[in-house]
């Protein structure tokens, strides 16, 4: 075991941890606890959307894909020019 008097107040490369074991180990020690180990928060259930607002947000959908094609459909006609 080599005897480092090196500060871990700045970040400390992976790369140095990887080569060096007590660095890593001092590495390890100064992490925070893990967040998967903190107590699981519920949320509340989403708001539901009413069928008007589905409705609605599927006539938009339609509209904005369908109507580049219908212009283009619309350009291309004899009766346009």
């Amino acid at each position: 075991m080599s005897s480092l008097q090196l500060s871990l107040d700045e970040p400390l490369s992976p790369e140095l941890a990887l080569v060096c074991p007590e660095l890593a180990e001092r590495a390890r020690q100064s992490l925070p606890e893990p967040g998967w180990l903190a107590p699981v928060v519920r949320l509340e259930a989403a708001a539901r959307i009413r069928p008007v607002q589905t409705l609605m947000l599927g006539l938009v959908i339609v509209l904005t894909t369908m109507a580049p094609l219908a212009l283009l459909l619309y350009e291309r006609s004899p009766h346009f020019h």
